[in-house]
């Protein structure tokens, strides 16, 4: 099998170099994108074979539906990386290869028809109760801490963080400690009553953070709490999404906390991934907008907006 790696601006000027020098029988192995650059990896076989593999094909529409292909990229690569090295006739190939065509570049190019500038939320943080929510390990206290030193030092606000996370070991203590160092108040809320009885407190304040419990559908009491305060007009309800998940779990999180009526997405960890493929799987499927993108554990630092992120996007789409 001969394999070749391609560096190329634009994914479809790469599929078409690709053909043109390994042939139509080439397949794509994986594919990296580093600062707008795509790094292909390819392979075409020496020669022909005649050895039928059906059932490989079989096990291939078997694993891959074509739902399940759009969420499930990163299986598609790491199937085609595992039987890069069998004999696979001309055939399955070009099969294998229409596959990929169908679903996986149009997630990339559905990019393009997407007006990406509509993405951003370009006036996040301005109602009086700010709720973060998002599963366990979204990077969701990380998140409340750089809001906070948003709030306070670049907008000068008057503010408070609450915390219904007491359910986790150390959950709050960090955010607790870094409220402390910063000299903003921090309120641990456990029920209704002690939301009752901070309620004279907290319209002392601007803007109050909440964090909340990543488990919160195994909290009956706790979710139908969240549910009656992310229902206020007051309110301004943020999920964050650790884009180091696999796009079915994105799904599912999405799914999930949309019943608190979100307004628009933190996206976290982005300086963890190896492609982008979990952002633009984002922008391609959801109409929330996006606030802020977090790359980093660095505190107050590590969080920028929406817009320097997406905008470099569309620049690059647009070479």
């Amino acid at each position: 099998m001969k394999m070749k790696k391609y560096t190329v601006e634009n994914l479809q000027k790469g599929w078409m170099q690709i053909r043109e020098e390994l042939g139509e029988s080439a397949i794509i192995l994986s594919i990296k994108e580093i600062n707008g650059i795509f790094e292909i990896l390819a392979a075409s076989p020496q020669k022909k074979t005649e050895k039928k593999n059906d059932k490989l094909l079989e096990l291939f529409h078997k694993k891959f539906s074509k739902n399940e292909d759009i969420k499930n990229l990163e299986k598609l690569i790491d199937f085609l990386i595992r039987v890069k090295d069998s004999n696979l006739n001309e055939k399955i190939l070009s099969e294998v290869q229409d596959e990929i065509l169908r679903n996986y570049l149009p997630i990339i190019e559905q990019i393009n028809r997407v007006d990406i500038l509509k993405k951003i939320e370009i006036n996040p943080l301005t109602k009086k109760y700010i709720n973060v929510l998002g599963n366990i390990s979204s990077g969701k206290s990380t998140t409340i801490a750089k809001l906070a030193a948003i709030l306070k030092f670049n907008r000068n606000k008057k503010i408070a963080v609450a915390s219904f996370d007491f359910y986790k070991i150390g959950g709050s203590e960090s955010l607790k400690k870094f409220a402390e160092i910063i000299q903003i108040p921090f309120f641990m809320i456990k029920d209704e009553k002690d939301l009752i009885m901070y309620k004279d407190s907290f319209d002392e304040f601007e803007h109050i953070l909440f964090d909340t419990p990543g488990n919160i559908k195994d909290l009956s009491e706790t979710e139908k709490l969240l549910t009656f305060i992310s229902s206020s007009s007051e309110a301004e309800n943020i999920l964050t999404i650790p884009l180091t998940k696999k796009e079915t779990l994105i799904d599912r999180d999405i799914n999930y906390f949309s019943k608190f009526k979100i307004h628009h997405l933190i996206l976290t960890k982005i300086d963890e991934l190896e492609n982008k493929i979990p952002l633009y799987f984002v922008l391609s499927n959801y109409d929330y907008k996006i606030s802020y993108i977090t790359n980093g554990l660095n505190v107050p630092k590590d969080i920028v907006e929406a817009s320097q992120v997406l905008n470099g996007i569309f620049e690059v789409m647009n070479r």
